[in-house]
């Protein structure tokens, strides 16, 4: 006899949806962070469950297709010139830093 697992909700999805629909809604500019290290700054123009639509204005005809997957995170653009990022900026190029590399983990289906 196989004991039932159950899962809870992913609520995770809920909230990234509301992020971002937060951002659509105001047409804020923002600063995309892509896992492999590509910074993209534009609109979100429009969105759906895998990618989002990012565009320098509102009436943009040729807006950028980024997969939401491939996002690492998701910032308001004037957070960006924050004085916190320059000081980031000052220590990667500094000789003591280490980047530090985490080797992703094998999916289990």
């Amino acid at each position: 006899m196989h004991k039932k697992v159950t899962r809870p909700t992913r609520s995770k999805r809920k909230l990234q949806s509301l992020h971002y629909t937060a951002h659509y809604g105001t047409h804020s500019p923002v600063v995309v962070h892509l896992s492999n290290g590509v910074r993209l700054q534009g609109l979100v123009l429009r969105m759906d469950d895998y990618v989002l639509l990012l565009g320098k204005h509102v009436q943009d005809q040729q807006p950028q297709v980024v997969y939401k997957h491939a996002i690492s995170w998701v910032m308001p653009a004037a957070a960006a010139n924050s004085p916190f990022d320059a000081h980031r900026d000052e220590a990667i190029n500094s000789p003591e830093f280490v980047d530090l590399f985490i080797p992703r983990g094998r999916r289990r289906g």
